[in-house]
């Protein structure tokens, strides 16, 4: 009998498989007039796709290009277009979460009032793709009434949203 439960199980283990996720938000700061992104990502996935080992994400022994490292990445793996064109966000800085697996980084588009009459924004991401097996990436999309939420994977990573105003 147990060796029955032990050829059965052991199929069932063998077919699941990592899920990773990202967690994007845009939200539209209407005091601050800028759009806000937050970005969380487990530490383990985010060191694999810089592929250093070195940086010790959350350590006192943090490697002190981590930073740039992490800019450089992002700006390369989520794209913004208002209209089409594209739009360039700042660093602002990243924060270890509580369970000490995830983390925070963030990033804004200041002024974003100038793009008030925008009719679309496409987004373009690639976070992790790469590197990750079944990556999945969520992002929510808040300005100011309206809420957009997108999924994007290897297969689909590429989306539009209409601004309703």
């Amino acid at each position: 009998m147990l060796n029955s439960l032990i050829y059965i199980a052991i199929p069932l283990i063998m077919s699941f498989h990592d899920f990773h996720v990202t967690h994007t938000t845009l939200h539209y700061n209407n005091n601050l007039e800028n759009m806000e992104i937050t970005i969380k990502v487990a530490i383990e996935d985010l060191e694999l796709s810089l592929d250093d080992k070195e940086l010790r994400i959350g350590t006192p022994k943090e490697n002190k290009s981590t930073d740039e490292l992490i800019e450089n990445y992002f700006k390369n793996h989520l794209n913004i277009y208002g209209d089409n064109n594209l739009i360039n966000y700042n660093w602002v800085g990243k924060e270890m979460s509580n369970n000490l697996h995830d983390l925070y980084i963030y990033f804004e588009i200041p002024n974003f009032t100038k793009y008030s009459m925008l009719k679309s924004l496409t987004l373009q991401n690639t976070i992790f793709i790469e590197t990750t097996i079944n990556q999945t990436n969520i992002v929510l999309i808040e300005l100011e009434d309206t809420n957009y939420n997108l999924t994007f994977t290897k297969e689909l990573d590429r989306q539009k949203v209409l601004i309703t105003r």
